[in-house]
């Protein structure tokens, strides 16, 4: 017979219900994310990789997906209040933080070498950090977690 935390150390990492310990392991993990996102955008003209650079506008689908992550892992990271029940407005808040870090990062590059602003990027980054919060508060629903409705 196992002991009772023996079932909650084979937890997933980060999608178990949003308790206090897997908080703080999203929180380390957002903060990790965003800091490699930020390295990833200062470095002064990357290389493209020659598979993909034909595809046209290959680069809005990862932005779209390093963003996803940011979202999924912001949206685990905040202690929702018991009046936040519902996914879509804690969705929408991770959005609207991740529209202020899309537009900020997005004029940063401005005065990176090799970097542009591009509008259509920070478009990408919102809807893929959007997108990962609300897979993230579908998860809490159906762990039973706090967000419910």
């Amino acid at each position: 017979m196992e002991s009772p935390g023996a079932a909650s150390a084979r937890r997933p990492f980060l999608l178990g219900p949003p308790d206090a310990a897997g908080r703080r392991r999203a929180v380390w993990a957002a903060l990790g994310w965003g800091v490699f996102l930020l390295t990833l955008t200062s470095w002064p003209s990357p290389p493209e990789v020659p598979v993909v650079s034909g595809i046209p506008n290959f680069d809005k689908l990862v932005h779209t997906f390093l963003y996803g992550v940011e979202g999924f892992l912001l949206c685990r990271a905040v202690a929702w209040p018991e009046a936040s029940r519902s996914a879509w407005l804690r969705a929408l808040a991770v959005a609207g933080v991740i529209a202020v870090w899309a537009t900020l990062d997005e004029t940063h590059q401005f005065w990176i070498p090799g970097r542009s602003m591009e509008g259509l990027d920070a478009v990408a980054d919102i809807a893929g950090g959007f997108t990962g919060a609300l897979v993230s508060a579908g998860l809490g629903l159906r762990r039973g977690g706090p967000a419910r409705g």
